[in-house]
This record gives C-alpha cells, structure tokens and sequence, in this order.
C-alpha cells in the first residue's frame, strides 16, 4: 500500500516558483530597472555590442583629440605643401597681379596656409605687391625691390574650404623691367576649426 506524500502541495508550489524565477524572474525584472538601479561604471566594454552606439549618443563637441584617431579621418592632420625653386618671371608694366605658384587643395577643411617666396630684379627701386589668396581670404605684402635690394617675402592666410579648392601666390610688377620670383613655396597646415576676427 502506497503512503501519501505529506505536504506534496508545498513542495510542487516552492519548485513551481523556483523554475519561474530562474526562467522568467530577468524578463519580469526587466521592465523595472531604470538608471538608478546601476552602480557607476557597472556596464563595462565587453558588456556593450560591438558597432551598436551611434552618432546620435553622443553630445556634440564632446569628444577630444584623445578620443579620436586623427589618421583615420580623411584628410584630417594632413598637411600640404607645393614648392617650386626655378623662377617664375612677372613681365614689366603688369600692374594686376600674376599667379607664380598654386597649391591644390583636394579635401575640404579649416587650414592655415603660409607663403614665401624670394623677389629679384634690375632697375630701379619699386614696390611690389604680392597676394597669398584662399577664395574671398588674402594677405598682401609690398616690398621695394631693386637691382641691390632683392628681398623674401611672407605672407599667411586662414581659410575654410567647404569643397576642393586652390591657393594662389601672385605678384605685379609696375617696373620696366620683368620680376623674378624664386625660390616658392605654399603650405597649408590643417586645423581643427577657424575663428578669424578682423579688427578695425
């Protein structure tokens, strides 16, 4: 004769919730921890899906240099530089100025460009005016040049290009005899972003 299992209710109840709350116990919880529920720094990298936080997670202007792979990014941290040392001749009597050296800018960008270039020529004494130009942004320099006085000039100009562009060094020459400009050089050094401001 079989005996009945005392308090066999109790048991089937207490194994019956056991299995709910392994099995079921996350999916029900889940609807219920917010924000507060997390210690600081309790999510760590392994936990978050590889390729799954997007751009707009993030706050703008939040991350810095140290976050960022500067390489990676097109065109970001290169810099450019043309150069020529053979000598581009100004004739006499150009009184607008003429392009003795362009550098092409492919990547659109924030840069910083830099010239020099050495003026030369016989004659008597006159002043030259050389412009280092980036779409509507320039820089003129004017020099007094001579058969005795030949001269280097500098010039720099900030500038944003929102597509490919180029810059030009150009320079007149009101003399009667032609102008010689050697030893060219334009650089463009990338930045970040541009505040320019013009004073009065």
């Amino acid at each position: 004769m079989r005996k009945k299992l005392q308090g066999a209710p109790a048991i089937v109840i207490a194994v019956t919730a056991l299995f709910v709350a392994i099995g079921g116990g996350y999916a029900i919880g889940a609807g219920f921890i917010g924000t507060g529920d997390l210690k600081n720094q309790a999510v760590t990298n392994k936990k978050i899906k590889k390729k799954t936080i997007k751009a707009n997670r993030v706050a703008p202007n939040t991350l810095t240099g140290d976050q960022i792979n500067e390489a990676s990014l097109s065109g970001a941290g290169t810099g450019l530089s043309v150069a020529q040392s053979t000598a581009a001749t100004v004739p006499a009597s150009t009184t607008s100025a003429r392009t003795v050296l362009t550098l092409s800018v492919p990547t659109p960008g924030s840069y910083l460009f830099i010239s020099k270039a050495v003026l030369a020529k016989g004659g008597l004494q006159t002043q030259v005016n050389c412009v280092l130009a980036a779409g509507a942004d320039s820089d003129r320099s004017l020099e007094a040049v001579n058969a005795a006085n030949n001269t280097t000039i500098v010039n720099t100009v900030p500038h944003t290009f929102n597509s490919a562009g180029s810059v030009t060094l150009a320079c007149d020459n009101p003399d009667t005899v032609p102008l010689f400009v050697t030893d060219k050089r334009i650089s463009a050094i990338p930045v970040g972003a541009l505040q320019s401001t013009s004073l009065p």
